[in-house]
């Protein structure tokens, strides 16, 4: 009888683990938190770095535009599931294969990072638990991302980690390698339509270094070696449910 109850409360306790580094709980949880379910179907519009911004999606089906003024004219981009425009003063320029890319992944880049961790459980990444670590005294779920080759697109090599508070969910850093090694802190939140957003200072080695892994990233910020590079701050955000 004895071996048997001891034999339960094992069970119990690793069903108790696993539940708490399931990287798809962790995720679901911090979802939750921000209230993300309420983006389903509904326009999100906002202002950052001085260009209006249009996000919708709905069954699948995305529509993400940028609107600015720079010494060339007015410029409108839109991108779809369909593919990427540019307009400029009214008519829609022919692009060649390097500006497509540069102009599509920087509007789409600016979308994914506002749509975190939502964008976690798209059908292309991959998701493991690394470990539970602490930062400046609070502890957390630090996950690694990375992408399916096959359904991943052109971004299918980025890497990137996430720490999740162990308490709330809460997304509070997020370290990428894509154009840069860069490590980002949530600088402030704030609520649109009852969706919480964030804003971030964004952190990068105080010179280029690509040998220094992204994986490492938590513990050179608290150790102070990482230098601030910018701040994410987004103005005028509007989230506009249908009728």
């Amino acid at each position: 009888m004895k071996n048997y109850l001891t034999l339960i409360t094992l069970f119990y306790l690793f069903s108790a683990c696993s539940n708490t580094q399931d990287p798809d709980k962790i995720i679901d949880k911090s979802v939750a938190y921000y209230h993300m379910d309420k983006l389903k179907n509904a326009s999100l519009e906002f202002v950052f770095r001085k260009a209006k911004f249009k996000a919708m999606q709905k069954d699948g089906q995305f529509k993400y535009e940028r609107t600015f003024s720079d010494s060339t004219g007015n410029v409108h981009d839109i991108l779809t599931n369909e593919g990427f425009r540019r307009i400029l003063n009214g008519k829609e320029l022919s692009l060649d294969s390097i500006d497509y890319a540069k102009y599509s992944q920087s509007l789409n880049a600016v979308i994914y990072f506002l749509y975190l961790p939502l964008k976690l459980n798209d059908p292309s990444v991959v998701k493991n638990y690394v470990a539970e670590v602490s930062i400046k005294g609070k502890t957390y779920h630090k996950l690694k991302i990375s992408f399916d080759q096959s359904k991943g697109g052109a971004d299918h090599n980025d890497v990137y980690y996430y720490w999740f508070d162990t308490e709330d969910y809460s997304m509070d850093h997020f370290a990428y390698s894509s154009g840069g090694n860069r490590f980002r802190e949530v600088l402030r939140i704030q609520n649109a339509g009852g969706v919480i957003f964030q804003d971030y200072v964004n952190f990068q080695m105080p010179v280029d270094d690509s040998i220094t892994t992204i994986l490492k990233y938590d513990s050179l910020y608290e150790a102070g070696k990482l230098r601030e590079l910018s701040r994410i701050e987004l103005l005028d955000m509007v989230l506009t449910k249908p009728e």
